[in-house]
């Protein structure tokens, strides 16, 4: 009996282990695909990002395996981690220069200031390099300005707060 239940405690391991890694390499193939017939060529980008034999990757988004093994789930979730911080940053980085564009009471740079917080809660790290630290008056000062030929534009004149 005590065997049985630890076979199956196994299989629901494998499983778990199998559905993490589907959902990693599939979020990583819809982060790097660049159109709607670009997924096989994206799957070969990912493999070769993360290491990882392209067959592995085919195999976890059209025909699951029942177990994998350790060092691709380890490669997997390390690549899938990376990529989701690179993403953080550079939403941080779009959401202080929107910040000051419209402002920081605009209702897009509030929600991406929100979901930054979120990231920043849900992952085991403090996060506080994803968070820009104020998108008040202080990252108007840190952050350099766009160029002239980007804020002459008409929408610029329009959103900028500044005489």
């Amino acid at each position: 009996m005590q065997v049985c239940k630890k076979l199956l405690r196994v299989a629901q391991m494998n499983s778990a282990d199998v559905s993490r890694a589907q959902t990693w390499a599939d979020d990583l193939v819809r982060w790097e695909a660049k159109g709607w017939g670009d997924a096989g060529n994206a799957m070969k980008r990912v493999a070769a990002r993360a290491k990882v034999p392209f067959s592995k990757v085919w195999a976890l988004k059209y025909r699951p395996p029942k177990e994998i093994a350790s060092h691709v789930l380890s490669r997997l979730e390390a690549a899938h981690a990376a990529e989701r911080e690179r993403q953080l940053r550079k939403l941080a980085d779009e959401t202080a220069l929107t910040a000051l564009v419209a402002g920081p009471d605009h209702r897009a740079v509030r929600a991406a200031g929100a979901l930054l917080r979120a990231a920043a809660v849900e992952s085991d790290d403090s996060g506080d390099d994803l968070v820009p630290p104020t998108l008040g008056t202080r990252a108007r000062s840190s952050r350099r300005l766009p160029p002239p030929e980007l804020t002459d534009l008409p929408l610029f004149r329009a959103a900028d707060p500044r005489p």
